[in-house]
């Protein structure tokens, strides 16, 4: 395990200076979260007010800011639209507090946890109509249709998700399908969304897609090794904790097809899953050698990935966007 752990990490990528060398265009970005996060009324400002604060990897603004630059050195239509998809991750994640009943993200309190369920989710529901006043300002039906199609599909993926804890029976193919819909498929969006706007061809629009979708299939593999292999402090939540929830993921998948099979679905059917069961698994995912397998599957996405882009005339977007793709692998948090 722990050769394992330093194999994950030794590359691990930085966006960091990809958003040095894009910081007009992500200020820009910044600025239009804050004006839409403002609320002059008093009690609203107080509940929304912390977001502002939350501030993440800005994954997706960078997606679609790279995705447009890659055709065109005008990005201010693109920014907009950039906002808008962080707005929607907002969204999505407060959702998410709520549902998990969750308290901290990333050490910070969460809306649920602070007005209570009813507040959040109506929260969540403010952000995203914001965002999607956004999109609407850019005019575009594409890009409208691709974002209601995109959040439908997100949100199935959620309730397949839900409906699968404690299921034993999960198939790779399940996973994948689930995995594609609940991240993959708004990443695939993100760069759709930054080629249309910059002008890109039909068939240079598809290739952003399909390194976002498959970029994001890696994001979200790496995800859950990260739940058994992460760092706690960095990762934001304890080791584990998908799992402890019955939440079947690629390496637990990979294990039952394996002679730890029979012993980990004895685990899972039980529908609660404890410490001592916790540490039964792990050892068996050591065993089965089961994190590196779904480590080489993520890879290979990467891999595929970065092979979409071979089309695009060479820039230093598309080099960033090469390395965005090792960084969702490599990334330890």
């Amino acid at each position: 395990m722990i050769d394992f752990v330093r194999k994950f990490s030794a590359e691990a990528g930085t966006i960091r200076e990809i958003r040095s060398r894009l910081s007009e265009p992500m200020g820009l970005v910044e600025q239009e979260l804050s004006r839409l996060f403002h609320e002059d009324e008093l009690l609203l400002g107080k509940v929304f007010r912390p977001l502002k604060r939350h501030v993440g990897k800005r994954l997706r603004p960078l997606l679609v800011l790279l995705s447009a630059e890659c055709f065109t050195s005008d990005l201010s239509r693109a920014v907009k639209v950039a906002a808008c998809a962080e707005m929607v991750h907002t969204a999505t994640l407060i959702h998410d507090d709520v549902v998990d009943r969750s308290n901290l993200r990333r050490g910070m309190a969460t809306l649920n946890s602070t007005w209570g369920n009813k507040v959040a989710v109506l929260a969540g529901d403010s952000v995203f109509t914001k965002a999607l006043d956004l999109l609407v300002d850019q005019q575009s039906f594409r890009l409208l249709k691709s974002m209601t199609y995109m959040f439908t599909e997100m949100a199935n993926g959620e309730i397949l998700q839900i409906l699968n804890y404690y299921n034993a029976d999960v198939t790779m193919e399940d996973y994948i399908q689930r995995i594609k819909r609940k991240t993959a498929l708004f990443l695939a969006y993100c760069c759709e969304a930054g080629a249309v706007l910059a002008g890109a061809s039909e068939e240079e629009i598809e290739a952003l897609k399909e390194y976002g979708l498959k970029m994001g299939l890696a994001f979200q593999v790496a995800d859950d090794l990260l739940d058994f292999i992460g760092d706690e402090s960095k990762v934001g939540k304890p080791v584990c904790s998908d799992l402890r929830e019955g939440n079947v993921t690629l390496p637990v998948i990979h294990a039952l097809q394996t002679s730890a099979g029979e012993e980990i679905r004895q685990i899972i059917e039980a529908d609660e899953i404890t410490g001592d069961d916790i540490k039964t698994i792990l050892a068996l995912l050591e065993r089965e050698k089961s994190l590196e397998y779904a480590y080489e599957v993520a890879e290979n996405y990467v891999k595929e990935a970065i092979a979409a882009l071979d089309i695009l005339e060479p820039s230093q977007a598309k080099k960033d966007l090469v390395k965005v793709a090792w960084y969702a692998l490599h990334r330890q948090y």
